[in-house]
């Protein structure tokens, strides 16, 4: 009688489907076809399984998920990737100096919600930043040389050569804010800034504020630039043009501006700033310069992030849920990667008014 022999590929194993041998060498990974062996089905079978289980029996199903669990048998994505022509990795790219990127908790929650809706659709995020030409012209030859299956866009600037290359070719692109310039070739997602403005600086006027300023984000963005519009349509034409002022996104560039408001009209008595970052500081000189928030100056701020709740007082904004938008802007995305060549999307997400003790 012959040995039973005592190799581990030879040895039984009780966890196959069908009862027999279940056990590979310890130095091969099980294949799509080792799973389909056990299952007793064909591969095209298992591959339809693990791609959802569309027009399989369900006791086919079960085979397969009990081989692939016996197996340890897992998608190998790199191979998966490499057959379709694509790489897995998508790039987030953000128009912004990296000082004013670390100080603004909006980009954690779309950076956090890119990584997990793209982590499951088994993409890799990659964020960079594009500050200024020659990062831009590198970006430009990276992103279009096949290093990513496409890209998505913050706070685009007007002019930008970076996303002007882009447009011209075949990287699907998405963009978090209306791409200026860009609007009609590019897929974005975006709030209807100008109306959500016109909301908050009328909630104002509504108080009975007769001298109401605005702070600004910048002009060369679409949200700077049609929040501003929005609060012009707001107090109309006979609000003196010193009661409008330039920030840059940042906390400081809210101060400075505020500080140049009361020195410009002292009489303020309502303002509008078109981030919430900018308005908390904003706020914290106004009351430095002697005035009560809201009794003499009330405040609305833009964005409902963490700085309004904790402004002091709690800051009345304007909602936006990046989260959501963030959302919207992969699954845009995912569809241009799938069919290239479909035309541009183009999304406006909803906002609110949120009431708190500043206005």
């Amino acid at each position: 009688m012959a040995a039973m022999s005592d190799r581990p590929e030879l040895a039984g194993n009780s966890d196959r489907p069908d009862g027999g041998d279940a056990r590979l060498p310890a130095a091969r990974r099980p294949t799509i076809e080792d799973v389909a062996r056990m299952a007793g089905v064909s591969r095209s079978t298992v591959s339809r399984v693990l791609n959802g289980g569309r027009h399989v029996r369900p006791e086919a199903i079960s085979r397969v998920d009990r081989a692939v669990g016996a197996l340890g048998y897992s998608v190998n994505q790199a191979a998966r990737n490499l057959a379709s022509g694509r790489t897995g990795s998508v790039a987030f790219v953000i128009s912004e100096q990296s000082e004013h990127l670390f100080s603004d908790p909006n980009f954690g929650a779309i950076i956090r919600t890119f990584s997990r809706e793209l982590g499951r659709r088994d993409q890799h995020l990659l964020v960079t930043t594009a500050q200024d030409y020659g990062e831009e012209a590198f970006l430009g030859d990276y992103l279009t040389a096949g290093h990513v299956d496409g890209a998505l866009f913050a706070l685009p600037r007007e002019g930008e050569r970076l996303l002007d290359r882009l447009a011209r070719g075949s990287l699907p692109v998405v963009v978090l804010g209306r791409p200026l310039g860009y609007e009609q070739v590019l897929s974005w997602v975006a709030v209807d800034d100008e109306a959500a403005a016109f909301d908050a600086v009328a909630l104002l006027l509504d108080q009975g504020r007769s001298r109401v300023g605005t702070i600004t984000g910048p002009l060369n963005t679409s949200s700077g630039r049609h929040r501003l519009e929005g609060y012009r349509r707001a107090v109309g034409t006979s609000q003196p043009p010193e009661l409008v002022e330039a920030g840059d996104w940042s906390p400081a560039s809210g101060r400075a501006a505020a500080l140049r408001l009361l020195a410009a009209d002292p009489q303020i008595d309502g303002l509008f700033v078109a981030s919430d970052l900018m308005a908390r500081e904003a706020m914290a000189a106004l009351k430095e310069s002697g005035r009560r928030i809201p009794e003499d100056v009330a405040v609305v701020g833009f964005d409902d992030s963490a700085a309004a709740v904790q402004a002091d007082p709690p800051l009345t904004t304007i909602h936006q849920s990046f989260e959501q938008s963030a959302a919207e802007a992969v699954r845009i995305l995912g569809e241009l990667i799938a069919a290239p060549g479909s035309g541009p999307q183009h999304v406006l997400m909803p906002t609110r008014l949120v009431r708190r003790k500043s206005a």
